[in-house]
């Protein structure tokens, strides 16, 4: 059973992506907001101007910078691939115009929906909501509208709304926002759960399967990791039985799983046919022989115990970067011939969780 593969995502521009993609990703959310001063060095950044009035009443951390813009700065000539931002974070000018500072290959933009939902995923230490800015669909449109043609993107359909809606209906509402943009840029489908109660993940593989025909238009399909199932065996099964039925008509777009950047998970997932993988791990953990660990242990491992922990935390996620970018060979390797052995780090682990996931499929027709 051959689940993991590789593509290649041909862009407007004319440019080409490659996957599997491992993608760093930024977000305001659990991070230090700084109040905006006169005269501070974020007032050299160029950041998104609203034409929408906003109330300060209703809107209390507009302007205030994220400390992920210092994260950004930091690893800025790193990151030449691929990387994520949120379009609520730059409405908000929490950071910076990203194309102002950096330029990867691909920006994907997010649609926000992480930043207003009261759901975390599972690498936060501590599950706590700032204050909330006003956020909806017409904001979203805004931040895609003032982006350059010529700055490759790709956009994610707007998953601020609640859960429960029919599969159908996030499909005509993800064609419906894509309209415009679609002979521009990339177009990712995020699907949500459809239903609010319940074991939600079962019906929404079985929903995704029984209209995967209609899936087509999108570039790629992505669902969040917490969505997949109520173990990492569950998740790899789902994402198993969504690639299986996508190969059943043909259907050669990639699987992308937001929340999923962690050197184990992003394998075990790869194994089971995702091939798109984002998050917030780099910037919290550190990344060491296939595991994830405290940052300051990193910088011990690393650095030793005499160093600042601000170096330390900037020695984290510029060495997290080069990781990502060697797991990423890693995987491709594996295509090659597909021995585990590719893998450096925890190939034992991950070729016992591989037979598991083949021993689901044994004598199923999905």
């Amino acid at each position: 059973m051959k689940l993991a593969r590789k593509s290649i995502i041909r862009h407007p521009a004319g440019i080409n992506i490659e996957t599997p993609l491992l993608i760093p990703s930024f977000s305001s959310k659990g991070l230090l907001l700084k109040e905006p001063k006169a005269k501070s060095k974020e007032s050299e950044y160029d950041f998104f101007q609203s034409k929408t009035e906003l109330d300060p009443e209703t809107n209390l951390t507009t302007g205030h910078v994220s400390e992920a813009t210092d994260i950004l700065m930091v690893t800025a000539e790193s990151i030449t691939e691929v990387m994520l931002v949120s379009a609520y974070d730059i409405y908000h000018r929490h950071i910076p115009l990203p194309y102002e500072s950096v330029m990867p290959e691909l920006f994907v933009v997010d649609s926000g929906g992480y930043e207003i939902d009261d759901v975390h995923d599972y690498s936060d230490v501590m599950h706590s909501t700032g204050p909330i800015n006003e956020w909806d669909v017409d904001k979203y449109k805004e931040v895609l509208d003032m982006w350059p043609e010529h700055i490759p993107a790709a956009f994610v359909s707007y998953d601020g709304e609640k859960r429960g809606k029919p599969l159908c209906e996030q499909i005509e509402s993800a064609k419906e926002l894509f309209g415009v943009y679609k002979r521009k840029q990339l177009c990712i489908f995020l699907i949500k759960p459809v239903s609010e109660k319940g074991v939600t993940f079962q019906k929404t593989v079985k929903e995704i399967c029984r209209n995967i025909d209609d899936l087509g238009d999108f570039d790629a399909i992505a669902m969040t990791e917490k969505d997949l199932g109520d173990s990492v065996l569950q998740n790899m099964e789902n994402i198993a039985k969504i690639r299986q039925a996508m190969d059943d008509v043909k259907l050669d777009i990639p699987i992308h799983i937001f929340g999923g950047l962690d050197p184990l998970l992003s394998s075990l997932y790869f194994l089971a046919g995702a091939e798109i993988f984002d998050g917030l791990t780099w910037i919290r953990y550190g990344y060491f022989e296939g595991r994830t660990m405290y940052y300051r242990n990193h910088g011990i491992l690393n650095l030793g115990v005499h160093e600042k922990n601000a170096l330390a935390r900037a020695r984290t996620v510029g060495d997290n970067i080069f990781y990502l970018r060697d797991l990423q060979e890693e995987m491709k390797e594996y295509l090659n011939d597909l021995d585990i052995s590719a893998f450096q780090y925890n190939s034992e682990i991950l070729k016992k969780a591989f037979n598991r996931l083949r021993t689901k499929f044994e004598g199923r027709d999905i």
